[in-house]
């Protein structure tokens, strides 16, 4: 199967288009192991659109799920598999997962931009974050004196999320939505002890957003410090206003976040 479906010019990155993506600078730790090793060793990492994951649900494109914005990724990748002795010099990884960085802001399909042959992507599980998390707080929150991101947070210690405060709630009326900028939002904060979010005007109808994510925090470096990460947590300075365009998506998205994925992020 070819590309025959495209968005300005560029064919749509379907999982049965036979795309491909190759990085010749993939920069692997490779045996022998110590004292001798291990030697860093480039490797030409490849991916292909037939690993596509979490493609457009409702819009097929030749019958295939196509990738869509800060959702769809490429689930693994090949040609590193010899960096055995730690992967990749900066995500650690060997055959990792590949996300696009770039896409159609015109042509989108479920409200999302088409990700298409010749955008950038990031391999090996070398990604920034996605768009649902907002960079500079990961900047802020890992400048946090208690942040401790170098030590490895024990696996499966999340607590879980602490939900959102009065405080909070009101503190995001108004906007606008962090991720799209729009000064209105379709829904507001879902509790108040004085008014229902459906008598909030529409420029107060915003919902709390942790950011980074509670549980992209805590992996990130503040597992280390519950009770700080718990002040942190109930904060004002912990929440942006989130609209009813952005606010439902960021869930899908994170739930396909690992933890090595979140210790990569820059």
């Amino acid at each position: 199967m070819g590309v025959l479906v495209f968005a300005e010019n560029m064919g749509l990155f379907h999982k049965g288009s036979g795309g491909k993506g190759i990085a010749p600078a993939d920069v692997c730790l490779t045996p022998p192991p110590p004292p001798a090793g291990p030697v860093p060793v480039p490797y030409v990492n490849v991916l292909s659109a037939a690993d596509l994951a979490n493609g457009s649900k409702t819009v097929k494109v030749e019958g295939q799920p196509t990738a869509l914005e800060d959702s769809s990724y490429v689930s693994t990748s090949t040609g590193d598999e010899a960096g055995t002795q730690g992967g990749n010099v900066v995500t650690h990884k060997t055959k990792g997962k590949g996300y696009f960085t770039l896409w159609s802001f015109t042509v989108k399909i479920e409200g999302k931009g088409v990700c298409r042959h010749g955008d950038m992507m990031g391999q090996n599980s070398a990604s920034t974050p996605p768009g649902c998390v907002d960079a500079s707080a990961v900047t802020a929150f890992k400048a946090l004196s208690w942040v401790d991101e170098v030590t490895p947070c024990p696996p499966d210690s999340y607590p879980g999320n602490a939900g959102t405060n009065e405080a909070q709630q009101d503190a995001c009326r108004g906007g606008p939505c962090w991720e799209c900028k729009k000064p209105e939002s379709g829904y507001g904060a879902r509790k108040s002890k004085v008014k229902l979010f459906r008598d909030f005007k529409a420029n107060e109808r915003f919902t709390p957003d942790h950011q980074p994510p509670q549980k992209t925090a805590w992996y990130m470096g503040g597992c280390h410090d519950p009770a700080h990460f718990k002040q942190w947590a109930e904060s004002t300075a912990s929440v942006k206003p989130h609209c009813s365009s952005c606010s439902p998506y960021q869930g899908g998205i994170i739930s396909h976040v690992t933890v090595p994925d979140i210790r990569g992020w820059t």
